[in-house]
């Protein structure tokens, strides 16, 4: 499953980003490890990227996907060009690599903080992309005093959907974005979750 991070931009565009000002923990889940990403991820990044099922997903990921630009993702990474809190999203019990996630602001669009990630094809449909969702909305609602967070996904994209609702995302609006991996626009919804839906769903989850 993979989610849009926002009209023109993924986890890889992130120079023009205002850095929230987290500490970035490493969090771990039931079943992730989200870790700061390293140069031994750069193969399985390249592989798992290099899909046109996961770049029509998002606006900006190139496809062809090489090591290159993988390299050049863990550089600017550590050069603190892509600010927020970006993890690669890691399989607890074995360290296997299965994406990319992070939390950014964007004062340049809606001015709002957003949550956004890509999973690859072999991990999809386990429930791994809502364990990670849930860990994002977690940590920024636990250590910012925010009230809102964005999430977007492609308008067809309804497993993303139905990811950010049980996340206590609420439609918001619709907007549109050039992909590069179809070479035409193509239809988002952006949803935003407020500290009081939050609460709610995690009490929710608490209660099961």
């Amino acid at each position: 499953m993979v989610l849009e991070l926002d009209e023109d931009r993924q986890l890889e565009v992130g120079e023009e980003l205002a850095a929230l000002q987290l500490d970035c923990p490493v969090i771990e889940t039931e079943r992730l490890l989200l870790r700061p990403p390293h140069g031994d991820d750069v193969e399985d990044i390249a592989v798992l990227a290099n899909n046109y099922n996961v770049a029509k997903m998002l606006s900006s990921m190139p496809h062809p996907y090489f090591a290159a630009d993988a390299r050049d993702f863990i550089d600017r990474v550590k050069r603190a060009s892509v600010h927020g809190c970006v993890y690669a999203v890691t399989e607890a019990r074995t360290g296997r690599f299965m994406g990319v996630a992070g939390l950014h602001e964007d004062r340049s669009r809606f001015d709002l903080p957003f949550a956004g990630y890509w999973l690859g094809e072999p991990y999809w449909g386990k429930g791994y992309a809502s364990e990670a969702a849930r860990a994002l909305v977690d940590l920024f609602f636990k250590v910012t005093d925010r009230d809102q967070l964005l999430i977007s996904c492609r308008a067809d994209n309804h497993g993303s959907r139905r990811i950010i609702e049980k996340c206590g995302g609420r439609y918001w609006k619709s907007g549109t974005a050039f992909n590069r991996a179809l070479g035409d626009i193509q239809h988002l919804d952006h949803y935003r979750v407020t500290r009081d839906d939050w609460v709610e769903t995690a009490h929710c989850r608490q209660g099961n």
